[in-house]
């Protein structure tokens, strides 16, 4: 009993089993500040980022599995992040790949796969497990890959 008690508690932390469905189904905590910069609340900005309108599309997409979409910065622009968060796991080579991001624009900083900036595509980081998928990216020119990847492992590390 005690092992199928233990099998049960790592199913439901880690993701696999039939537990999964558990874990996926609990809340995205969303933190005030990520890398020193506050949450945008203000509902006109969030409007005109459309960050709830992807944040619905996303759950419908994911099986109706919890997702977030928030913006991090400063209000004048200087420096912002969006940062999309989805239960369950991301296949994130599957996801690059299909971005059409080419190989050399690909970089891995520590556990984070990065995007540094191509065409329309902004710097991105994704960070993932078998329970929470993180996608952070800039939302201004001329930021780096090792700018964007502290950001996506705070905001994983903050929304397990």
């Amino acid at each position: 009993m005690v092992v199928l008690v233990a099998l049960a508690v790592l199913g439901y932390v880690w993701g696999l089993g039939p537990l999964n469905r558990l874990n996926t189904a609990q809340g995205i905590a969303v933190p005030a500040k990520l890398a020193g910069l506050e949450r945008i609340t203000d509902e006109g900005i969030r409007k005109q980022l459309q960050l709830d309108t992807t944040r619905e599309a996303l759950s419908r997409i994911n099986d109706g599995k919890q997702a977030t979409v928030e913006a991090y910065g400063s209000l004048n622009g200087d420096k912002m992040f969006v940062v999309i968060a989805l239960r369950g796991k991301v296949d994130i080579d599957k996801t690059v790949a299909d971005s059409g991001a080419p190989a050399d624009k690909v970089k891995r900083v520590g556990k984070s796969t990065c995007v540094e900036t191509t065409g329309n595509l902004p710097t991105q980081c994704y960070r993932g497990s078998n329970t929470l998928t993180v996608i952070a990216q800039s939302a201004n020119e001329g930021i780096s890959v090792d700018e964007v990847a502290p950001v996506a492992v705070e905001a994983f590390n903050a929304m397990r």
